[in-house]
């Protein structure tokens, strides 16, 4: 929670928020130009985290009101690659055609916060809103995927580890998220202990053929931590409990442990591998 002065960790009403300019682009490179020029610019796409953020004290000194730019909206297969623009929402997302692309990832998307959310949220606010307890950085992780921000100076790909270390450059709008297509990819998402832990699995074959799979666990407290699985075993509990004898000792959520995260994790895995084994059957 932002602390506001005057009034501490209680959240302030809107009544309290000082005034300021907004600004409309009608393109990116509008929008970049603003952004570079414009004191304190603060990004505006589904606005239903922003919202709350400005209840708690977050400071604006420009609004930069993104809803005009429907170039950052769809979702479209590009280059081997499933290509997702920032401002679509996790409804539009869900429902469009190219998300079949990857199988798992519409079902995942689906159930990202109730319909009003999914209505107005966007698969960037998602993102770059970095709470541990928002899924979008998740799914994006386990799926070897990329943002794509635009500035002043150029554009960058950061992946969602380095948007945790707020990597991305200075004054710059994220624009699409990127997922390479490999082999074979598809996604099992499952939140069935949410909000103790939330786990995504993917699966895939690389290039010579050989079956690769990452899995990522994310809790309420604590972001993403991805675990390469070796698959070469054949039985689902032993390359679950494998995976998770790499989970570092500091993935210690307060309210489970990480004791409980390797077991409860572990176990997780073990049922979305013979989920995808099923499928496959």
């Amino acid at each position: 929670m932002y602390e506001v002065a005057q009034a501490g960790l209680i959240a302030a009403s809107y009544r309290d928020i000082p005034p300021f300019p907004v600004i409309a682009p009608e393109s990116v490179d509008d929008a970049v130009a603003a952004m570079a020029d414009a004191e304190g610019p603060v990004p505006y796409a589904g606005g239903t985290d922003l919202c709350g953020a400005v209840r708690e004290g977050k400071p604006i000194g420009t609004l930069v009101w993104l809803k005009r730019l429907g170039e950052l909206r769809g979702v479209y297969v590009d280059g081997g690659a499933l290509s997702i623009g920032a401002l679509t929402t996790h409804a539009e997302g869900a429902v469009a055609g190219a998300t079949t692309a990857i199988p798992g990832l519409a079902e995942a998307w689906s159930k990202l916060g109730k319909m009003r959310i999914r209505l107005s949220g966007t698969a960037g606010g998602n993102l770059m809103a970095r709470h541990t307890r928002y899924e979008m950085s998740i799914l994006l992780t386990v799926l070897g995927g990329t943002a794509h921000f635009a500035s002043a100076d150029g554009v960058a790909a950061l992946t969602p580890a380095e948007i945790w270390d707020r990597a991305e450059p200075p004054r710059s709008l994220l624009t699409r998220l990127s997922i390479p297509l490999a082999t074979g990819l598809r996604l099992d998402y499952d939140r069935s202990l949410r909000p103790l832990m939330t786990q995504a699995l993917a699966l895939w074959r690389d290039g010579g053929g050989k079956a690769r799979g990452r899995t990522v666990i994310a809790t309420e407290y604590l972001p993403p931590v991805a675990l390469d699985l070796d698959l070469s075993g054949s039985e689902a509990k032993g390359i679950a409990a494998a995976a998770f004898e790499a989970l570092p000792a500091d993935f210690a959520d307060p309210a489970s442990g990480n004791g409980w995260l390797c077991r409860a994790g572990a176990a997780v895995l073990a049922r979305q591998l013979a989920r995808q084994e099923a499928a496959r059957a």
